[in-house]
């Protein structure tokens, strides 16, 4: 209790949870939530009975958002105190799949340690206390066509079963395919002077910017590499076929 009352005072503000333990379906209501470790955070606010997917270019902040949610769920259910203005939830047990890799010594590769993790949240829910889940960038480790399909099915799954599922992805095609189940939320960027700047807001709906290739430009890669790489994608864009190189 010491160390929770001094973890409080080290805050710039917080909040008591008001968690519902009767409730036995999972729901989520954050007003201005941050990050600990970030100084002089954006904060955000989400209210949701529902799964969650998050879209948004590189860096705009939707891993960030995911794990910030994350901690907060776990401290709001431990030490009683969280990173927010107001903090309401059902009991909820917290699952998770982010910062995934590799494990020589169990020959795991890459997409064996995904489709592992994803089967133990899956498996979860088991009684009447509700899960809630945070997936960062599903299924990365395998072919774009059968990582949306696979995607798509096991986030229908989880969001069919008692779980409040929160996913980032950067496949945006998940968006239409899930929209039934799923609410979607973006983070986006704006270019300014060629640079990209981010304002790390959580906005309504799907995303409908990338910033991939102009990332490219800002950190000084040959303006060839990034001329060739346009073109390929406004070709591929209004054909739906790669050009040779």
């Amino acid at each position: 209790m010491l160390s929770a009352a001094s973890y409080r005072k080290y805050l710039d503000f917080y909040c008591k949870p008001d968690i519902d333990t009767t409730s036995k379906k999972p729901f989520l209501n954050v007003t201005e939530i941050y990050h600990p470790f970030i100084k002089n955070p954006v904060c955000n606010s989400l209210s949701t009975d529902k799964p969650v997917l998050i879209t948004g270019s590189n860096a705009s902040g939707k891993s960030t958002f995911i794990k910030t949610l994350a901690i907060n769920a776990i401290l709001s259910q431990t030490i009683y105190t969280c990173l927010c203005e107001r903090y309401s939830s059902s009991r909820l047990k917290v699952y998770s799949s982010m910062s995934l890799r590799d494990n020589l010594f169990s020959q795991d590769s890459y997409y064996m340690a995904e489709i592992k993790s994803l089967k133990r949240i899956v498996d979860a829910d088991k009684d009447d206390i509700p899960v809630i889940c945070f997936v960062d960038e599903v299924l990365r480790g395998t072919n774009t066509l059968e990582r949306v399909a696979a995607s798509a099915q096991i986030l229908d799954n989880l969001g069919k079963q008692n779980t409040l599922c929160f996913a980032a992805t950067h496949d945006i095609e998940l968006t239409n395919i899930l929209k039934k189940t799923y609410a979607c939320y973006h983070f986006e960027e704006n270019v300014i002077d060629d640079d990209v700047v981010f304002d790390y807001k959580l906005k309504e709906g799907p995303s409908n910017t990338r910033n991939a290739i102009k990332l490219l430009s800002v950190i000084g890669y040959d303006k060839n590499i990034i001329k060739k790489a346009e073109d390929m994608t406004v070709k591929f864009i209004n054909d739906g076929i790669w050009d040779v190189i």
